[in-house]
């Protein structure tokens, strides 16, 4: 079963279709259990690898997951991991992978951010937004022909498919102290959630945006486990 559901993921992963019908949520029960044992296994193997690449001296030391700091809050951090997290970050990195032009608006608004960041500058900020603005108005334009726009979303959708699933993993990096002093190496700490951003984006497309989340949660609950159990 494990390996026709790892089959039937990676199928899609290769060639990820914006125009598949969603399968009945029984199909969905039947592959929940298998997916999640998927991506604990990789994220077990993960673990194990910045582990030995820590004692064999090839990289430093990497930080602590800051939820670690709410070790004592155990109500809270439980509900954040399984409840908070699952909601948010599904609606944020999935909900839009059946909507191309808010994916693009919503590209403009990190560039924005990016930007904002980076020179501080609270012009900047709103010009980058507002070229955001111009090229989501002028593709919705330009793919208004029904035959244009089947071919535009099949042609960049899976290029946004992989992004969502690398951004995902990538914004997982906040959730360590002080990330950007580790360099490239702090990467390794997110492989499991870039990983799950694929897992993810699979069950978004094939199942739907509320059995997302239910994969979300049900990935989240062992760690949220072992966390309370003090481990």
């Amino acid at each position: 079963m494990i390996q026709q559901v790892f089959q039937d993921f990676l199928s899609y992963v290769k060639k990820p279709a914006p125009f598949i019908k969603e399968d009945k949520s029984t199909v969905f029960y039947n592959q929940l259990f298998p997916l999640v044992i998927i991506g604990l296994c990789f994220s077990f193997g993960s673990v194990l690898l910045v582990s030995t690449l820590e004692n064999l001296h090839l990289i430093k030391h990497l930080p602590d997951f800051k939820l670690f700091d709410l070790k004592e809050k155990k109500v809270l951090l439980f509900f954040m991991v399984t409840v908070f997290a699952p909601i948010l970050e599904e609606t944020i990195f999935r909900y839009q992978l059946k909507n191309i032009y808010l994916a693009i608006f919503a590209y403009g608004i990190l560039a924005s951010v990016l930007i904002y960041k980076l020179f501080t500058g609270t012009t900047f900020f709103m010009l980058t937004l507002l070229v955001a603005i111009i090229i989501t108005l002028i593709i919705i334009t330009y793919t208004k022909n029904k035959r244009v726009q089947y071919r535009f979303v099949k042609r960049v959708f899976p290029i946004h498919f992989y992004l969502t699933a690398i951004c995902f993993g990538l914004v997982h990096i906040t959730n360590y102290s002080n990330p950007l002093a580790y360099g490239i190496s702090i990467v390794l700490l997110v492989l499991p959630q870039l990983f799950l951003g694929f897992i993810l984006g699979y069950v978004r497309m094939r199942f739907g945006l509320s059995k997302s989340m239910m994969m979300h949660a049900a990935y989240n609950l062992i760690p949220a486990l072992a966390l309370l159990a003090g481990y």
